[in-house]
């Protein structure tokens, strides 16, 4: 699988089984990363070329109150910067081939790339089900403490998971 941004793609055939997730690909995606909303990137199978995986991302920030529930601690003055992990998703053609890991990991040096030249401190995901939120887990994020699929990661520990 090739890792590579958003940019002509053929994207007609791609199913994960989320229907709200293959629309947003099919026709959302490359309007929101050409207004500078959002970086998308596909994982394209080597052999065919085929999106098999995608995952959307975005600048984000965590509001004081999020802070305190994210981290169960008090407030803090100021809110968070930090990067959102909007959508990822895998075809279910090419579940079990470790696509989802490969997009993830991606994702992670990605934000490290940004938090090296903008100040971030967290990276957030919001699960679309328990199974994604699981999937976070098994990565080390960690649920916030009043919403159980949406999780973060502080960028100290993403550092050392990718570099």
């Amino acid at each position: 699988m090739i890792i590579e941004r958003l940019d002509g793609h053929d994207r007609s055939t791609f199913d994960c089984g989320v229907p709200e997730l293959n629309d947003w690909l099919r026709t959302q995606a490359a309007q929101q990363q050409k207004r500078g909303n959002s970086a998308t990137f596909v994982g394209a199978d080597s052999e065919d070329g085929r999106v098999v995986g995608y995952y959307s991302s975005l600048a984000y920030r965590l509001d004081l109150d999020e802070v305190a529930t994210a981290y169960g601690a008090g407030k803090r003055r100021y809110p968070m910067p930090a990067v959102l992990l909007a959508r990822l998703a895998v075809c279910v053609s090419y579940r079990g081939k470790r696509a989802g890991e490969a997009l993830l990991v991606h994702a992670l040096s990605g934000a490290v790339d940004v938090a090296d030249n903008v100040g971030v401190e967290v990276l957030v995901v919001h699960a679309i089900d328990k199974d994604a939120a699981a999937f976070y887990g098994r990565y080390g994020f960690t649920q916030f403490a009043d919403h159980e699929l949406h999780l973060f990661m502080p960028m100290k520990a993403i550092r050392s998971l990718v570099r």
